[in-house]
């Protein structure tokens, strides 16, 4: 029986130790598992011929593309996880001067942090991010209205960039990466389906006791074309436990 297979797998990577769930791709549009070696041949006689060949040095690599990511995947491609933070938040806004009384003033949409080390700056601006004119400003707040009374050549109708920090909303969630976080080493599951020449469809199940996520990990941003898409890169390793085993398939035919 001969089978073809036109499938993506749905993936689950697991800590090796306890086999607790760490992240689930669900998402992936390709998965390739690439297989390579290589040969040595004993050489001779007339012409030189390859006689007996020798084959080391075994290495299965995996690659998976996946069109949505979420913290706990991007967490696997960086080594590190989102936290709560409380790390002041940049805002930029670009606002109309408007009179108060004798006052030039700009009202911000959030009040800046109080955080020590965090300052506020203005700029006079003719299209929203030329700086013109570096300008000084007293912030107030009252209520919900955060007023700030601007001096220097400034008026009315003319457009301010206001360059701040904010507290971070309550939920918010951080990740830092740093020089020493790195991928870690993983139990990949899979399942997928084969389709025989009978038009039958059947599970396949792919174990790897140890996969090693790659360091490698692009994140990009564009205004055109395709939404981008975000590649994994790993190592499979051999695991002792399990006699050197590397990939393992089984195909559940009933």
């Amino acid at each position: 029986m001969q089978y073809g297979v036109r499938e993506i797998c749905n993936v689950v990577l697991k800590d090796i130790v306890t086999k607790e769930p760490v992240a689930y791709f669900e998402t992936l549009k390709t998965s390739t598992l690439e297989f390579s070696g290589s040969t040595v041949y004993a050489t001779g006689g007339r012409g030189n011929p390859k006689r007996i060949g020798w084959d080391s040095d075994r290495e299965i690599s995996m690659k998976m593309e996946d069109g949505l990511i979420s913290k706990e995947t991007f967490a696997i491609a960086t080594g590190t996880t989102f936290k709560a933070t409380t790390r002041p938040i940049h805002k930029k806004e670009v606002l109309t001067v408007e009179e108060d009384g004798t006052d030039k003033i700009i009202k911000l949409t959030k009040k800046p942090t109080t955080t020590k080390g965090y300052n506020t700056f203005f700029f006079k601006t003719d299209d929203g991010s030329s700086m013109l004119e570096k300008l000084s400003g007293s912030v107030t707040t009252t209520g919900s209205t955060t007023k700030v009374k601007l001096t220097g050549s400034i008026e009315s109708g003319d457009m301010v960039i206001a360059d701040y920090y904010i507290d971070a909303p309550t939920k918010s969630q951080s990740m830092d990466i740093t020089s020493k976080t790195f991928p870690g080493t993983y139990l990949l599951e899979a399942d997928t389906l084969w389709r025989n020449e009978d038009d039958e469809d059947f599970e396949a199940k792919y174990t790897i006791p140890k996969l090693k996520i790659k360091p490698n990990f692009t994140l990009t941003h564009g205004a055109a074309g395709d939404p981008s898409v975000f590649n994994f890169e790993a190592e499979v390793l051999a695991d002792k436990k399990s006699g050197d085993g590397m990939v393992f398939i089984d195909l559940l035919e009933e």
